[in-house]
């Protein structure tokens, strides 16, 4: 037994160098932050939607969002400061959310029977990963489109992810569109 667990730690280790390490690398892509955001204690992001910043999964779900992330939780609240960041990899979200009913601990129904086989409802969506040396702790920024059946959801424009970003940030590329792989 002792010999398999070695040897899985082993084949874990090795993947590891598979995966591509993107940090040192330029996309071409920017984003640039012109006000503070505040990320509030316990949370790891803060939202943007409609140039407003939003309280923590504040966000209206049927209006484009996004939100920027930082690595670390901590109890007190944090700013991200203005600056520039390089986005290294732009990555496509699908998001599936499966209810946004509260949980139910007791009910006067049989155990399941309300439980729905269609497909969840979803988000489509980007992650922009993102690196300053000014700012090491901030991660990433995740753009959302609208929450809709997954034969309807689309992922956001970058007219969208201007509205949402507002007056506090703008994303800069290399062209009009936004092309999600690895670089």
């Amino acid at each position: 037994m002792r010999w398999l667990v070695s040897g899985a730690v082993m084949l874990l280790a090795g993947c590891s160098s598979w995966l591509p390490d993107y940090s040192a690398e330029d996309s071409g892509w920017s984003l640039v932050l012109h006000k503070s955001l505040t990320v509030a204690g316990d949370n790891t992001r803060v939202f943007l939607q409609e140039g407003r910043m939003l309280p923590s999964l504040g966000f209206n779900q049927y209006r484009p969002a996004c939100n920027l992330e930082v690595r670390s939780l901590a109890p007190q609240p944090r700013h991200i400061e203005p600056g520039s960041f390089v986005v290294n990899r732009i990555q496509p979200l699908r998001e599936e959310v499966a209810s946004w009913r509260p949980v139910m601990l007791a009910s006067l129904t049989l155990a399941g029977a309300e439980v729905d086989h269609s497909p969840a409802d979803i988000f489509l969506g980007y992650h922009f990963w993102l690196s300053s040396e000014a700012q090491p702790d901030v991660l990433r920024m995740t753009c959302r489109g609208v929450f809709a059946e997954p034969w309807e959801a689309e992922y956001p424009t970058l007219e969208e992810i201007a509205v949402a970003l507002g007056d506090y940030a703008t994303l800069q590329g290399p062209s009009d569109r936004l092309t999600p792989g690895h670089y």
